[in-house]
């Protein structure tokens, strides 16, 4: 169990093409206290986080910060808004009609309208990762030695 209730820490993990770097502030406080700021696309786990969390630390103010960067290809999908880009391509060519120009369009220049093209995130595998997250071994852990360094100071400190 943790005794002081006032800290700081910070750690970066990178698993599969993923980096998450997580920053947790503490202080005295009289009860239990867990905030937790993080990107929409992680939210499902904050429960999991407040639990792991709670089953270390008793009481005081906690301020997780948690940031997530996907450069993984796994679980993404080009998807084409065919109606919309024969939308373009019908205007353009009656633009070019209406004004006598040539209406030689390009795949790749209706590919750079908006919403033509979108990235689409699949959801299924949601289960496995949280499964893989609760079973993680950095629960409670910190990989980070300067949060290490900072504790032992502060410790030192409050002998003083």
């Amino acid at each position: 169990m943790i005794k002081s209730m006032t800290g700081y820490g910070k750690s970066n993990i990178s698993k599969e093409e993923r980096n998450y770097q997580v920053e947790i502030k503490s202080v005295n406080h009289r009860y239990l206290d867990i905030s937790i700021k993080m990107p929409r696309v992680i939210s499902y786990l904050e429960e999991d986080v407040k639990k792991c969390i709670s089953e270390k630390i008793k009481r005081g103010k906690i301020d997780v910060f948690i940031s997530f960067e996907n450069n993984s290809t796994e679980g993404r999908n080009i998807k084409i808004n065919t109606p919309i880009a024969k939308m373009y391509i019908d205007e353009l060519k009656k633009l070019a009609q209406k004004e006598n120009i040539l209406s030689n369009i390009e795949v790749t220049e209706i590919a750079k309208y908006p919403d033509v093209l979108s990235i689409q995130n699949e959801r299924k595998r949601r289960n496995n990762k949280t499964r893989n997250i609760r079973s993680s071994k950095h629960c409670g852990r910190t990989t980070n030695r300067n949060a290490k360094n900072r504790r032992k100071q502060n410790s030192r400190r409050s002998i003083k």
